[in-house]
């Protein structure tokens, strides 16, 4: 009798193979913008960030908090914005703590994930945010891959 490998046990092992001959791999990647935009200060700087779940299709959020800290003086006193950012287009999956972003194709990309039992959500190495600050006006997009993105080498 014969046995045969599971399709995706075998395109892993394809792509392992790939990436250990020093083959050059082709991603495929995806931007998925959140439709809120805000303003904030010209000048200033992010001072935490927290993504979380949101809305009753369970879907993706962020929540910014922004400072004039850096730039505060005797007449620019120190001021806080708060700020949140869906991305109605990342929903929680199946598994009940996997967030995937659908593609027009169909496919199930993993952007984010919690731990069972800490309640904190952290984007998986599939994906990473893009904050656009041009003077203050600020708006964001997650680029998503079809497989991780090279580790930053310090």
């Amino acid at each position: 009798m014969k046995r045969f490998l599971p399709a995706n046990l075998l395109s892993g092992l394809v792509l392992g193979l790939l990436i250990f001959m020093g083959l050059p791999v082709q991603a495929h990647i995806w931007r998925v913008a959140s439709p809120n935009h805000e303003q904030t200060f010209a000048y200033g700087s992010e001072q935490r960030r927290a993504w979380v779940m949101k809305g009753h299709d369970r879907h993706l959020a962020v929540y910014l908090d922004f400072t004039n800290d850096p730039y505060v003086e005797r007449g620019n006193s120190r001021q806080y914005d708060y700020f949140t950012f869906d991305f109605p287009q990342v929903r929680l999956g199946p598994d009940g703590h996997t967030f995937y972003y659908h593609t027009s194709a169909g496919r199930a990309l993993p952007v984010a994930a919690n731990n069972i039992g800490v309640d904190e959500i952290k984007l998986l190495p599939t994906s990473y945010p893009v904050i656009k600050q041009p003077h203050g006006f600020l708006s964001l997009e997650l680029v998503v891959q079809d497989h991780p993105f090279p580790a930053d080498s310090d």
